[in-house]
């Protein structure tokens, strides 16, 4: 069970010498993670005035997001991490915090456009995401959306009569549930607009990617759309390859 100490020393004594790409090795590298997974989720959203972007690490997704927003805020527990972003990023358009791992003091309420978290938030545990979903509907302006990836794994976490415990290869929160996550934005009155959940080193839908959505004054909260996709990594390969098969292909040189 990662607590936020636990996160907080892991982090801070990582080696960042591959800068987050090592987890993008899966997908075919960060471009493909981008191109594949992350950007057609997102594009409807992007670009925009403002994004936030929790638990960056060394930016390795905010080298994507930058050029889609005029300014971007960081928020991460990890004062390393948001000490080396500052130093890649700079300061024009950008805002740096190191947070307490579960709300996001210091930016302005409903100031936000897109808040956006992949990777990270999966080892976060439910009074964390809980927090988070508070503070998400805090920040957003009313009608904008978040991208949040946060992990499923509490579901498949303890032994029932129709299938064994999955064992928690990559310390995920694990109590943590898409579940949790729809009610926790019902109770703080964020609309979770749409679930996508994915498999993740295991066939079972261990992870989540969750749409959420700060509603208007008077705008009621409509039912979570959620689908499992156990196709997410094939569409990824499928894209690679063919980007990897166009490439291969010969181009006749024109004579003079």
């Amino acid at each position: 069970m990662p607590t936020i100490g636990e996160n907080l020393r892991f982090w801070s004594d990582y080696d960042w010498k591959l800068e987050g790409n090592e987890w993008t090795v899966g997908y075919g590298g960060t471009a493909a993670a981008w191109r594949y997974a992350i950007l057609p989720r997102i594009q409807r959203f992007v670009p925009c005035e403002h994004i936030l972007e929790l638990a960056p690490g060394h930016g390795v997704w905010t080298r994507c997001l930058r050029p889609f927003a005029a300014r971007m805020t960081l928020v991460d527990l990890t004062p390393r991490c948001i000490d080396h972003c500052r130093g890649v990023f700079g300061e024009q358009g950008m805002t740096y915090l190191v947070n307490d791992g579960r709300t996001l003091s210091g930016v302005e309420d409903q100031s936000v456009d897109f808040v956006f978290s992949w990777h990270s938030l999966v080892h976060a545990e439910h009074d964390v995401m809980r927090s988070y979903v508070q503070e998400a509907m805090r920040v957003l302006r009313p009608g904008a959306f978040g991208l949040i990836h946060h992990t499923n794994y509490g579901e498949f976490a303890v032994e029932r009569e129709d299938r064994p415990a999955l064992p928690n290869d990559h310390w995920r929160g694990v109590d943590m549930t898409a579940a949790k996550f729809r009610n926790d934005c019902v109770a703080h009155g964020l609309q979770c607009v749409y679930q996508e959940l994915v498999p993740w080193g295991s066939v079972e839908p261990v992870d989540c990617f969750s749409l959420v959505r700060r509603p208007r004054p008077g705008e009621p909260l409509r039912p979570t759309v959620a689908d499992e996709n156990p196709f997410f990594w094939q569409h990824i390969r499928l894209g690679v390859a063919l980007d990897c098969r166009y490439r291969e292909v010969p181009i006749p040189i024109p004579e003079n």
